[in-house]
């Protein structure tokens, strides 16, 4: 897919870290929440939009530096974007929806500061890989549900983003296939015969509705974690209740985006990637 690149006019300034949120009931030290913001430099002339990045892991591994760099992130911070990274909990420490409340207590936290670092509060996009798509789907399917907010941070302010893209994500924990089952356990709390309730709740597919937020569905058809069915189950949802929405199917692509084993971290299709949420953004967002 040819996409036209236009030529990068700004640098980059990181701000690391940055703390979005509080885990309740935790001091400081153990309860704080981060992100790393990324800023063009100079500053743009008018309000720019910001896009949030969630990692991925399988909710127990990694962490706001895992993923966004030392690419993605940059390549849209030097197109005008304002970039957080953001770390969450993990599934080790706390259970779903503990995931979920930080997702939407970073939002919150970028729309009440968003003077502070010339961003628009009405251009706010997210993009998440595996583990971290499915949170970015739940913020473009669940915004603004009192039930879902938690109370890590800025409350007040709206969660509601405006552009989300999923890539290699599941869309419906109900029909994943269970040979992933300790990691969806260790999530969940438990067992799937004791957590049914809990993981339709994390499932984006089960929340779409008329006033979802677009998407971009990325997904390689060769996916061994996460099967491209999740994918087309999730733009099926979407088209169906008029929400706009591509799916950018990878031919021949695995879950970590390679194409055969043997390709370096950085290969053909992680350049795609970020060359195809460039164009997205700018077009969302932009």
């Amino acid at each position: 897919m040819h996409i036209a690149i236009p030529e990068a006019p700004y640098g980059i300034e990181v701000l690391s870290p940055v703390q979005y949120g509080q885990v309740p009931g935790q001091p400081v030290w153990e309860g704080g929440l981060y992100l790393d913001l990324m800023l063009p430099t100079p500053r743009p002339p008018e309000l720019a939009p910001a896009v949030l990045y969630f990692h991925a892991g399988g909710w127990r591994t990694g962490d706001r530096s895992y993923g966004m760099y030392p690419w993605h992130g940059p390549v849209l911070a030097a197109h005008g974007f304002i970039v957080g990274s953001v770390s969450y909990r993990m599934s080790s420490k706390a259970a779903f929806p503990a995931q979920l409340h930080d997702a939407k207590a970073a939002v919150r936290w970028l729309r009440a500061n968003s003077s502070s670092y010339g961003i628009d509060p009405d251009r706010i996009g997210t993009w998440g890989d595996s583990a971290g798509g499915q949170l970015a789907a739940l913020l473009g399917t669940t915004a603004d549900r009192a039930d879902l907010e938690g109370d890590c941070g800025s409350p007040g302010w709206s969660s509601a983003v405006q552009a989300v893209i999923m890539r290699c994500a599941p869309s419906d924990f109900l029909t994943l296939p269970q040979d992933q089952a300790e990691v969806l356990d260790t999530l969940f709390g438990g067992p799937r015969s004791d957590t049914t309730d809990l993981r339709q709740l994390a499932s984006p597919a089960a929340h779409v509705h008329a006033g979802t937020a677009p998407f971009l569905i990325v997904h390689g058809t060769r996916d061994e974690t996460v099967p491209f069915a999740q994918a087309q189950t999730m733009a099926d949802t979407l088209s169906s209740h008029d929400v706009d929405v591509t799916l950018h199917v990878m031919e021949d692509v695995f879950h970590n985006l390679q194409t055969n084993i043997d390709l370096p971290w950085g290969s053909e299709p992680w350049t795609e990637l970020g060359w195809l949420a460039l164009d997205y953004f700018l077009r969302t967002l932009g």
